[in-house]
């Protein structure tokens, strides 16, 4: 594994790991968000190290686009949620 690729995989589980232990102090909403942003953070990785798919490509705009819903729309936080679990449940299926 290059050099580049372990560091961002290292910073990503850095961010898990701090994620976790500030989440005990952290309002509840902060735990789905951290989650989405790792995804999101997962996904750039993939990306960067050229492992692309159109429909992980959507999802990670999808992210982008609706995350930070949670400092000023909770409710609309929680339907991008459910969407988001709806359409990565399609995909699952179709996939067999």
């Amino acid at each position: 594994m290059e050099n580049k690729l372990k560091k961002e995989i290292f910073e990503l589980l850095c961010y898990i790991i701090v994620s976790a232990r500030n989440l005990h102090q952290e309002p509840r909403i902060y735990g789905p968000f951290r989650l989405v942003d790792t995804a999101n953070k997962l996904i750039e990785i993939l990306e960067k190290n050229g492992i692309h798919d159109e429909f992980i490509s959507q999802v990670r705009t999808i992210i982008e686009a609706n995350k930070y819903k949670m400092m000023t729309d909770e409710e609309g936080f929680v339907a991008f949620l459910d969407d988001l679990v709806l359409k990565m449940v399609g995909r699952l299926k179709e996939a067999g």
